[in-house]
């Protein structure tokens, strides 16, 4: 009977070949091998090596394409809440992922809670596997709708809203417990459920579902260039799927999740492309959340050291934190490129100095440098985000692509 688990071609061949028999051999060894595994880690006193045998020899059958035996799923819901959370938490993870979902509150109820409870004691180290657990079964509930004849029904879109709002929750409330500057590997793990989400919308089979805008603006403010391309390509998504999206949109979708994007759409467009970052203007922006004074504050502290420096232009493509030295490189290679082409002497051209701005590149074609464009689809901004993307920040780039309607035309 474990080779009937471990070896795909006996697995088949019961495929084939079903019999009564067969089945009732498989059901009643499932139930005394998996009650025994029950009782030992009740009573504390089974073979770990050998429930490990066990458990990866049941993920092993179910990957391969065979459901999640009745008695399998039976036996999660008891033996989940006795679970310490760390013996073969692959093979269980692995397990659950698969099992089916007819109410997400219900299965959460049986098998999620349990499974949570017993990871959240043993710290961050096991909130990376907690999420990466949501993003397979979200793999799994996709596979599943997108096969189905018909498309989805109300029941299955509520099973992905409901999942979907779940881990917004929980990344949330995960992300904002651990301290600044920690816990990349678990924004990593957030970011890869949205990436998943934002790419698998299909008209009415999937629905679109966009991460709440106070995740987003969380994230987006994160130390580090590669999260923040991550959380442009997935707005950058979503922005895809509605415009694919059948017309009217307001036919299927609420006026406040079409607004919160394009909401999120103009606070991004504003922090790296048009020197308006974190302005608030008439319900259109939100400013990521920043209050108008504070804002104000934080523009009259850059002034006040430097008159060239404004709040506005802070986070843009030269000045941000996490882009302004690729943004500097990368203006490197423009620069050395027009040098080139147009034949200048380089021992006697005028080179740029300091972050490019459209103002500076004004002064610097007056002062016999290159002539490089601010905007434009061979500007310097445009150059940039394609400079970015070749090196891995794609993000930014899909992001102004599908936002700056000239930009989109061209591309």
């Amino acid at each position: 009977m474990i080779a009937f688990l471990t070896d795909p071609l006996l697995q088949k061949y019961v495929e084939l070949r079903p019999t009564p028999i067969i089945f009732t051999r498989i059901d009643l060894w499932l139930s005394t091998c998996l009650e025994d595994l029950y009782e030992s880690k009740r009573s504390s006193n089974g073979d770990l090596r050998y429930a490990e045998e066990i458990f990866n020899s049941l993920l092993r059958h179910v990957d391969n394409g065979s459901e999640l035996h009745l008695t399998i799923v039976n036996f999660l819901r008891a033996y989940l809440p006795i679970w310490n959370g760390q013996e073969h938490y692959d093979a269980v993870l692995g397990l659950l992922s698969h099992i089916p979902i007819v109410s997400f509150v219900d299965t959460y109820a049986d098998y999620f809670a349990p499974v949570e409870q017993a990871l959240s004691s043993h710290g961050p180290a096991a909130y990376e596997k907690l999420v990466d657990f949501y993003t397979s079964l979200l793999q799994k509930q996709l596979c599943a709708a997108i096969s189905q004849p018909f498309g989805s029904s109300s029941a299955t879109s509520k099973v992905f809203q409901d999942l979907a709002a779940h881990v917004s929750t929980l990344s949330n409330s995960l992300l904002l417990s651990l301290p600044a500057g920690e816990g990349q590997s678990l924004i990593s793990s957030v970011l890869s459920f949205y990436e998943l989400l934002s790419t698998s919308s299909k008209p009415n089979i999937v629905p679109i579902i966009l991460p709440p805008m106070h995740l987003v603006y969380l994230l987006t403010q994160q130390a580090s260039s590669t999260t923040f391309s991550r959380i442009c390509g997935i707005i950058g998504a979503h922005k895809a799927a509605f415009d694919v999206h059948p017309k009217p949109v307001k036919q299927y979708y609420p006026n406040d999740v079409t607004d919160s994007l394009n909401w999120c759409l103009r606070d991004i467009y504003h922090l790296i492309w048009i020197a308006r970052a974190l302005l608030t203007a008439d319900n259109k922006a939100l400013g990521l959340h920043c209050h108008p004074d504070l804002r104000t504050a934080l523009n009259d502290y850059l002034i006040s050291i430097d008159r060239e420096y404004a709040i506005g232009a802070a986070f843009g493509l030269s000045n941000h934190a996490w882009l302004a030295a690729m943004s500097a490189a990368a203006w490197r290679t423009m620069e050395e490129r027009e040098i080139a082409r147009e034949g200048y002497d380089k021992n006697s051209v005028q080179y740029h100095q300091g972050p490019v701005s459209g103002r500076s590149l004004e002064v610097l074609k007056r002062k016999g440098g290159v002539s490089v464009d601010w905007d434009g689809a061979a500007g310097y901004k445009v150059f940039v985000l394609n400079w970015l993307a070749e090196r891995g920040l794609g993000g930014i780039r899909d992001l102004m692509f599908a936002t700056v309607t000239e930009l989109r035309e061209k591309a």
